[in-house]
């Protein structure tokens, strides 16, 4: 933050960064949200088009290899064979004719089966090599069977259906296609076809509907078993993903659905197959990363252009803040030599801009204070002589003291113990008043100052005067500015006291610590000040006035209110206070975290 308060010119070449690198870093984030919104919401529309026209294909391949299945009901000869169980040479002909025709209803037909229930016997069709067999294998035998329906198994592994073939065939991923078929009309099952498909068949009807490389094509059953992917290891498994479990729960036939997970991040259009022998869902997956390339790369050919015209524009910019900037520097030098003595430092700039017409009034402005500082010196200079001759004409504070101790130790000789008392009470009051090394004392010695001062007062005005001291022991050794207590005590004679008064004089000092502050509280019982001079000198402590200008009768207070704000600040405070019927009441507050606490 000081980076840029102390300098404009670091303010200005921001300001200027900042007006351009705002504009052109906001329209390349808009540019690049809204391409990549435009791209996502046409590679929904076109991939909804694509997968719509996959999934026509994909129906019509199965619906021609399921259309196949039923030609075992059109041949007379052959469902004479199968009602009435009859299977010689002739009839395995027929049987292998049909079979053939199967076969080759459809390209990537793997290998055809057929059993019989009456002879219980089975047939494989393998490229052209047809084996015969007893049944071993019943595909269908666990499950409840609808009459003349048509039942597809998800992908697996090929397999002989317990026929040895020779030669043996080649393992490969195929779904099939069973029809259990039936003695016409009735609901009695005479036998199975199931025709293997290869999975080849899938991978061609839907190679031009994704890009291998970047995306991802799926088919599901209805239980979220994977029937085909682009990737041979999901085959056949069932995937506990959550997208697969949301996309199946979806009641749209067809749609897009969005997906930000770890796994996978993009979009994926989907649209069900529903016929009457599957309910397959086919899945394109588009990830974010290959559906905004296009977006990134323009975004990139943004920045990189950009990048170019700021670097021109800080260039720019640095020689602006310059140009503008150089002559304040100059100026500040200058003033720097003025402020380390150099009064008659010379102010070279020749400008005619606004920075040149500060310059030159400033130079006159220096003008005028090395005149005004020249007599202010002189004037000085003569009241340092007056003061000087006035100091030697003091009094010494030692031949003070010592003169008083002479006086004390001849009143003990004469057997007048009070008046040394009196004596020792004001050679103390000296020594604490001229100790001038001091000025921040612990409060008791304050306190015993103004207990000296008291004595005294006592032996003036005997019985018609009292003093009070309360003292908290926790206040004793806090520092406070010396001389700040007694000038109080003093205002009650001045103001408020008069020996007339049928009254006793009374004045009380406390002390205590309230909320983290030390009060120092001075009571009397004198005449108090009205109301409207007590406004007055409120005013004044609030608006103090430092310019040395006579405060009149109130200058104590004032003073103790200034060196008050002078080591405490803003939160020390005297406050003023009438006391009912007579009297008045002042309040020091200093806070304790401001002043040494001593033994506290």
């Amino acid at each position: 933050m000081r980076f840029f308060q102390k300098s404009i010119r670091h303010k200005l070449t921001v300001l200027l960064l900042i007006s351009t690198i705002v504009p052109i870093t906001s329209s390349i984030f808009i540019t690049d949200s809204y391409t990549k919104e435009s791209l996502k919401e046409r590679a929904i529309e076109e991939n909804t088009h694509l997968i719509s026209e996959g999934k026509t294909n994909i129906i019509n391949y199965l619906d021609t290899v399921k259309n196949a299945s039923l030609t075992i009901y059109s041949n007379a000869t052959l469902d004479s064979i199968l009602t009435k169980g009859f299977a010689d040479y002739q009839s395995e002909s027929y049987i292998f004719t049909i079979m053939q025709i199967v076969s080759r209803s459809a390209n990537d037909i793997y290998q055809v089966y057929l059993n019989i229930s009456d002879n219980q016997s089975s047939y494989v069709l393998y490229q052209n090599n047809f084996k015969r067999g007893p049944i071993q294998y019943e595909p269908l035998a666990n499950r409840v069977l609808a009459p003349y329906a048509v039942y597809t198994e998800r992908t697996h592994r090929s397999h002989d259906y317990g026929i040895i073939q020779v030669p043996m065939g080649v393992p490969e991923m195929v779904f099939t296609i069973h029809r259990p078929f039936y003695r016409v009309p009735s609901n009695e099952q005479i036998g199975l076809l199931s025709i293997d498909v290869k999975l080849e068949a899938l991978s061609k009807l839907t190679a031009q509907l994704y890009e291998k490389s970047n995306e991802d094509l799926y088919i599901l059953d209805e239980t979220g078993t994977i029937i085909y992917a682009g990737k041979e290891t999901y085959l056949g498994a069932a995937p506990t993903e959550a997208w697969i479990k949301q996309l199946l729960d979806n009641p749209d036939d067809a749609g897009y659905m969005e997906w930000n997970q770890r796994e996978f991040s993009g979009i994926m259009i989907y649209t069900k197959l529903s016929t009457s022998y599957l309910n397959w869902t086919l899945v394109k997956r588009i990830p974010y990363s290959h559906l905004y390339e296009y977006a990134r790369n323009l975004t990139f050919i943004n920045t990189i252009v950009a990048a170019i015209f700021l670097t021109i524009a800080m260039i720019a910019v640095l020689m602006v803040s310059l140009r503008l900037t150089r002559p304040l520097k100059q100026l500040i030098s200058h003033i720097n030599n003025i402020q380390a003595g150099q009064l008659e430092e010379t102010i070279v700039i020749n400008r005619t801009d606004e920075i040149g017409i500060l310059a030159k009034r400033f130079r006159t402005m220096m003008h005028t204070i090395n005149d005004l500082i020249l007599r202010e010196y002189k004037l000085n200079l003569a009241n340092k002589t007056i003061q000087l001759e006035m100091l030697q004409a003091q009094i010494n504070p030692h031949f003070m003291n010592n003169a008083l101790q002479s006086i004390g130790n001849l009143a003990l000789e004469s057997q007048a113990p009070q008046v040394y008392t009196l004596i020792s009470s004001l050679g103390q009051m000296m020594h604490y008043s001229m100790n001038t090394k001091e000025t921040i004392v612990p409060l008791s010695m304050e306190i015993d100052y103004v207990n000296y001062y008291c004595m005294l007062q006592q032996q003036r005005f005997e019985d018609k005067l009292s003093f009070e001291f309360d003292i908290c022991e926790q206040t004793s050794s806090f520092q406070v500015p010396k001389m700040i207590v007694q000038p109080i005590v003093e205002n009650f004679f001045k103001h408020g006291f008069y020996i007339t008064n049928k009254r006793v004089g009374v004045v009380k000092v406390r002390t205590r610590i309230e909320k983290a502050r030390l009060l120092i509280i001075v009571e009397d019982n004198g005449i108090g000040v009205s109301d409207e001079r007590l406004q007055q000198l409120r005013h004044k402590l609030t608006h103090l006035d430092e310019s040395g200008e006579r405060l009149g009768e109130s200058i104590g207070l004032m003073n103790i209110m200034f060196r008050l704000r002078l080591y405490y600040g803003e939160q020390a405070n005297l406050e003023l206070g009438s006391i009912h019927p007579y009297g008045l009441q002042v309040i020091l507050s200093i806070p304790i975290m401001g002043i040494d606490k001593g033994a506290l």
